[in-house]
C-alpha cells in the first residue's frame, strides 16, 4: 500500500473536486476547495478518499 498522511488525501480529494472545472474561477474554486479541506479531521478526510478511491482506510492507515 502507498504510504498516505493527510497532504496526500488533501490532494486527492481536491484534484477530485476540481475535474471538469475551468474557466475564470478555476484558481479561487481551488483556493477555497484546498482551505476547506485542510481544516477537516482526518477522520473526514479517510472517509471522504474512501469514497473516491473505493478504499477503506483509516486513520491509523496514515502516516506521520
Amino acid at each position: 500500500m502507498t504510504h498516505l498522511n493527510r497532504d496526500i488525501l488533501i490532494k486527492s480529494i481536491v484534484a477530485n473536486e476540481m475535474v471538469g472545472c475551468g474557466g475564470t474561477e478555476y484558481v479561487q474554486h481551488l483556493k477555497n476547495s484546498y482551505r476547506k479541506w485542510e481544516h477537516e479531521s482526518s477522520e473526514s478526510l479517510c472517509k471522504k478518499y474512501n469514497q473516491i478511491k473505493n478504499t477503506n482506510i483509516t486513520v491509523e492507515h496514515l502516516d506521520s
